[in-house]
């Protein structure tokens, strides 16, 4: 990313430890990133952004992934975590990344992975339980 002029802007208010299956969690952020970072090259956007956020709220735990990317299109928002469905094309895109980034936090380790479009781009929430006695 730093090699694309990218900038990543930590903001971490959070440092809970979580029990979570970790190389899963990363493969995530790895592909959340790449998502990122391929969106700012097919759109040539100028000083591109990402910032990642760490808070806790509650009983929540909220890894925050955020672009200025000018985000993902109304009439496709609902479907970017649907198996095979991508924007790319097919020599870079499977449509299986965010799918199953979907399932690695929501079957795996029982969060929730939420997106919506901002003023200038796009928000992924990772969202993990602190008490698994309580539900989300």
């Amino acid at each position: 990313m730093q090699n694309n002029g990218i900038e990543i802007v930590k903001e971490y208010q959070a440092d809970t430890e979580l029990s979570l299956y970790q190389n899963e969690v990363m493969q995530v952020v790895l592909n959340l990133l790449k998502n990122s970072e391929d969106n700012f090259l097919a759109k040539n956007i100028s000083d591109p952004k990402v910032t990642i956020s760490t808070r806790s709220d509650g009983n929540r735990y909220i890894i925050s992934i955020c672009d200025n990317g000018k985000g993902i299109p109304e009439d496709i928002l609902d479907k970017i975590f649907d198996p095979y469905f991508s924007t790319k094309d097919e020599k870079t895109g499977t449509g299986l990344g965010l799918y199953m980034s979907k399932i690695m936090i929501e079957d795996h380790h029982k969060g929730i992975l939420n997106v919506k479009n901002t003023e200038d781009g796009v928000c992924f929430e990772i969202i993990f339980i602190l008490d698994p006695s309580e539900s989300l």
